[in-house]
């Protein structure tokens, strides 16, 4: 293959991870914004949202790592 021509895919390709990443990162990023717009009056009520937002974490890393295994 000609350089020129690997180096324009390699480019491509990490231009395409970059947007993956910002995409899943502003997914999570909004996520988690709203567990704190809730303004939670106590503190048991703001571990639960806690908790159930890094279940949903987990859930999606378990499902991703299973399927590349």
């Amino acid at each position: 293959m000609d350089e020129a021509l690997v180096k324009q895919l390699k480019q491509r390709v990490e231009e395409e991870l970059r947007q993956r990443e910002t995409a899943i990162l502003e997914f999570w990023f909004k996520e988690l914004k709203s567990i704190d717009a809730k303004r939670h009056k106590e503190l048991a009520a703001l571990q639960s949202d806690l908790r159930a937002f890094i279940g949903r974490i987990e859930t999606r890393l378990r499902r991703l790592k299973e399927g590349s295994g």
